[in-house]
């Protein structure tokens, strides 16, 4: 591995993630997922949600595709029968359905240190199937937010030493 790749991988993710122009966007346990739909889609660049409670601490995330299932099952159920194919979809389906608030389809969070590595957040995102994640700080709070595609073109520019464009 050539020194630019191990300085690249082992970028400090605070560093990295300031260069983003993503903002976290962050829902409460019981918020309605309605509510929570129109304000995603307002935000489109941002793929998960993440879920806080009452002291603000990461307790859960939200991908975009299951929130859009979630809703699309209350709203019009019927459209996701012809999916269903085994036992594990009918729960799926049937969660899904009776789901109104974020706390009723939220997943685990997906979250990493500031000071975990680059190298560590593509881990954390490729075991999980996300393709965002949540910094967090000591506390358990979101201080930024990491997306997947950010993240392999901060990569690639690390590694061409490529300077990152100008945000304004």
């Amino acid at each position: 591995m050539s020194d630019r790749t191990r300085l690249a991988r082992d970028s400090p993710v605070d560093k990295v993630q300031r260069q983003l122009a993503i903002e976290p966007l962050l829902a409460r346990v019981d918020d309605d997922i309605l509510i929570v739909m129109r304000l995603a889609a307002a935000r489109p660049e941002t793929r998960l949600i993440g879920v806080v409670d009452g002291s603000g601490a990461l307790v859960g995330v939200l991908p975009i595709l299951r929130l859009v299932e979630a809703v699309v099952a209350r709203v019009a159920p019927e459209s996701l029968l012809t999916d269903i194919a085994d036992m594990g979809d009918v729960r799926r389906f049937g969660s899904a359905v009776e789901a109104r608030v974020v706390g009723d389809v939220m997943l685990p969070p997906a979250a990493i240190a500031g000071t975990a590595t680059v190298d560590a957040a593509f881990h954390v995102m490729r075991t999980r199937h996300l393709s965002a994640l949540y910094v967090i700080d000591d506390a358990g709070r979101p201080s930024g937010y990491l997306d997947l595609l950010e993240l392999a073109v901060s990569y690639v520019d690390a590694l061409e030493d490529v300077p990152p464009p100008d945000p304004s």
